[in-house]
């Protein structure tokens, strides 16, 4: 059993890994092997496994870095055990040991964004691409080494017409997807489910969301779109009074 994390650049440190870790060692409650991908291991826990990413992606040292590498470091070769990743900017709130039974043989298991009703199956559309898919977390097993070879094949096309993992997977894989329930994941920024969501065109007031019996809260945005004030949308402070998940 391998759960898995990513760490590059300076969006994420050494304590966001080790953070996610004391959550993992907290809630997940079989045996596992934890690792980081990441290049630059300086700080990071020394039970956690370090994994070099690799030196042909020098060329992608940019924000998109991040998204690409899962596909290279986790699906190019089939794997025999469960492997969990999780985005280093999720808080793990409860037990979280049964995520294992959603995993499908050769499929990926990925969050479905259920505070995103207005997307349910619908085909997403350029420029934005956006969908109720959400790689914040995913579970898989066996043979995945579809979701690489096509985005191999013509690597420089798709990071140009996709702005992201999840855009890309949703509209050429969508028939080997397979998607956590309702009830275990929520977002800090956008909802919790159908009738608990961000709606702009409801004129709706951003704020976070909280729900404490949810397994996992996934902190997508952090640092990366900005308000109009060229301030964060999400940043640190939306971290407050989640402390008690990961200190001892």
């Amino acid at each position: 059993m391998n759960i898995v994390c990513i760490k590059y650049g300076k969006k994420f440190s050494y304590k966001h890994v080790n953070r996610l870790y004391k959550m993992v060692k907290k809630n997940f409650k079989k045996d596992f092997n934890f690792y980081c991908h990441t290049e630059n291991p300086y700080g990071i826990n020394k039970n956690i496994k370090i994994v070099d990413l690799p030196n042909e992606w020098e060329e992608y040292k940019n924000e998109k870095y991040p998204y690409w590498v899962k596909l290279h470091s986790f699906f190019e070769k089939p794997t025999k055990q469960i492997n969990i990743y999780f985005d280093l900017d999720i808080v793990i709130q409860n037990d979280v040991t049964h995520l294992t039974n959603y995993c499908v043989e050769n499929k990926i298991c990925f969050v479905k964004a259920y505070w995103k009703p207005h997307f349910h199956l619908k085909k997403p559309i350029a420029p934005d691409y956006d969908m109720d898919l959400n790689a914040s977390v995913m579970i898989w097993k066996g043979d995945c080494t579809w979701a690489w070879k096509k985005f191999k094949d013509n690597l420089d096309y798709y990071a140009l017409i996709y702005n992201g993992t999840d855009p890309y997977l949703y509209v050429h894989h969508f028939d080997k997807l397979n998607w956590l329930p309702e009830g275990e994941v929520y977002s800090r920024l956008y909802g919790i489910d159908k009738n608990n969501y961000y709606n702009p065109k409801n004129g709706d007031a951003k704020k976070f969301y909280y729900k404490d019996n949810y397994n996992i809260c996934i902190f997508n945005g952090w640092k990366r779109k900005k308000k109009n004030n060229g301030k964060y949308m999400l940043d640190n402070n939306a971290y407050e009074g989640f402390e008690k998940y990961w200190n001892d």
